[in-house]
C-alpha cells in the first residue's frame, strides 16, 4: 500500500478505527501488536511491540503471547468487514485440545480472526526457530480447531488501493 494500513481510510473512519470499534462492541480489552515504525499509537493506545523483524505475524502473535501471558483473540487491521457476531462465534467455539482457534474457507484454514493458547508460545517459538513464518503451515502443526464460515466478503483483506472500492 505504500503506507501504514491502519492509517488508510475506509469507508469514512481508519482501518485502525474498524478494528479498535469491533473490540469495542466486544467490550473486552484489546491491546495493539506494533512494530518500531509504529510508536506513536503508544500515545493512545496500550501496544505490544514486535520483537521479530521481517516474520510476518507470527512474530507479532508470539510477541504479544510472551509479554501478556494470556489466550488472544487476534484480528489483522487490514479486514474491516470483521462483525461482533463472526468473533462471538468464534469465541464460543470451544474444544479443550486446541492451541489455535479460526475459520477454514474452501476447506483451508483462515488464519485470521483467530484465538491463540497461551500454551502454544513455546511451540510457536520452535517454528520460528525453523524458519516456519506461515500461519497456514503453524495452523496445521498445532492442535486445533476449524469452524466452518459461509461468509467469505467478511474475509476480505485491504491489500492494495483497488480493494478499497466496494
Amino acid at each position: 500500500m505504500g503506507q501504514d494500513k491502519a492509517l488508510i481510510d475506509f469507508e469514512g473512519k481508519t482501518l485502525l478505527n474498524h478494528a479498535t470499534d469491533l473490540f469495542e462492541t466486544l467490550d473486552i480489552e484489546f491491546f495493539l501488536s506494533i512494530n518500531a515504525g509504529q510508536q506513536k499509537l503508544r500515545d493512545h493506545y496500550r501496544c505490544v511491540e514486535d520483537s521479530f523483524e521481517h516474520i510476518g505475524p507470527l512474530g507479532g502473535i508470539v510477541s504479544a503471547l510472551r509479554a501478556l501471558s494470556s489466550n488472544l483473540l487476534v484480528i489483522p487491521v487490514d479486514m474491516p468487514r470483521l462483525s461482533q457476531g463472526l468473533m462471538l462465534q468464534l469465541a464460543e467455539a470451544r474444544d479443550i485440545q486446541e492451541m489455535v482457534r479460526c475459520f477454514q474457507l474452501n476447506g483451508r484454514p483462515e488464519p485470521f480472526p483467530s484465538i491463540w493458547s497461551a500454551k502454544a508460545v513455546a511451540q510457536l517459538e520452535a517454528f520460528i526457530k525453523e524458519g516456519q513464518f506461515s500461519l497456514q503451515k503453524t495452523i496445521a502443526r498445532l492442535p486445533h480447531q476449524l469452524i466452518d464460515c459461509d461468509h467469505p466478503e467478511l474475509f476480505r483483506n485491504i491489500n492494495s488501493p483497488e480493494d478499497l472500492t466496494p
